[in-house]
């Protein structure tokens, strides 16, 4: 199916930034600042669509593992196997892709060895057949230079937002047009958002969406991103999709989660890394919950997704211990879908 692409953007108190610093989770305190320089338009992706050959059938495309461009373009892996045409379902039938998001640290920390851009991942790219599950795994993240910390910038400053060059920065405008470029591109059948969140170690949203302190227009039910000359998520600046997502899930009018949050509690707090929580809250009215709305909005109107929702990772939790705790998390969905029981995107989706 194909996708459209929106940009949204909201304003926060001084106030409300410097306590997002501290890690306040129920603020949503990711943010993706927006790609334009304050026109409220956004830059091009640093992702680029991946090659194909004929028609546009996703088990046309071509491309090896960490294939990259030389301005850091990624592709998508194709799988092989006897017959890519024969079946709509299986190992073989066609990639089937699992996309993670992530914001600031450690949340783009613990993602980046599935990352096919070079830039990000000088290492060997893990997402492959990850762990033999049948899935191909690809992360895509913002970066914070020049020290990679943003918590040492205000929130809308550049630091704080991320460089232009990257997917994702913490802006309403460059989150909703990079979202619908990358599920358009990978057309993920598992999507996992994540953002940095508070004092919980891993945080599981059991809903999205349902804001409603804007009134009469959605785009002010969310908080300033403060970035730009445009700091909501307006209709005119955010893809329709988007535009489409926060007009009707608010209000009281949510969407559940679409992973499997118990068997993820389950699975990550035995390991006694940190605390463990499910929150039937939401991800709160700033980027964390935007980001999360989208995951579960595209998985609503997909029907080759089969699961998707949002985790608050928590502030400081040290990079080894989120990136245990996200592949535990991520064995955990895989194993609750296995692979030859999931169907392949449509053709020319």
């Amino acid at each position: 199916m194909s996708i459209t692409r929106v940009s949204l953007v909201l304003s926060v108190p001084v106030a409300l930034a410097t306590l997002a610093w501290l890690g306040m989770s129920a603020c949503g305190d990711d943010t993706a600042a927006s790609s334009g320089s304050g026109s409220g338009t956004t830059e091009a992706s640093s992702t680029a669509s991946p090659p194909t050959t004929g028609a546009s059938d996703p088990s046309s495309v071509t491309g090896t593992p960490g294939t990259s461009s030389p301005s850091g373009t990624t592709t998508p892996t194709t799988s092989t196997g006897a017959d890519e045409t024969a079946t709509t379902t299986g190992a073989v039938a066609c990639p089937k892709n699992v996309v993670l998001m992530g914001y600031w640290p450690p949340t783009n920390e613990m993602l980046r060895r599935w990352s096919t851009n070079p830039q990000q991942n000088p290492g060997d790219w893990v997402g492959e057949d990850w762990e033999g599950y049948g899935y191909d795994v690809y992360s895509f993240f913002p970066e914070f230079p020049p020290d990679g910390d943003p918590s040492n910038d205000s929130i809308g400053d550049d630091g704080a937002v991320g460089s232009p060059r990257f997917d994702l920065r913490v802006d309403y405008q460059a989150t909703s047009a990079d979202f619908w470029r990358l599920v358009d591109t990978y057309q993920p059948v598992i999507l996992v958002t994540t953002s940095r969140g508070g004092g919980i170690g891993w945080e599981i949203e059991a809903i999205e969406g349902g804001h409603g302190g804007g009134g009469g227009n959605p785009a002010f039910d969310w908080s300033s991103d403060q970035h730009g000359a445009v700091q909501y998520p307006t209709e005119e600046t955010i893809d329709p999709l988007s535009w489409d997502a926060i007009s009707t899930y608010r209000q009281g009018n949510t969407l559940d989660t679409q992973l499997p949050a118990e068997e993820i509690f389950m699975a990550t707090d035995r390991l006694g890394l940190t605390s463990v929580e499910i929150e039937y809250g939401t991800s709160g009215d700033f980027l964390s919950g935007f980001l999360g709305l989208h995951g579960l909005y595209y998985n609503a109107i997909t029907p080759h997704n089969v699961a998707a929702g949002h985790i608050h990772v928590g502030f400081g939790l040290p990079v080894p211990t989120a990136e245990t705790l996200i592949e535990q998390s991520l064995r955990t969905i895989l194993e609750q879908h296995p692979v030859d029981e999931v169907d392949c995107p449509p053709p020319g989706a």
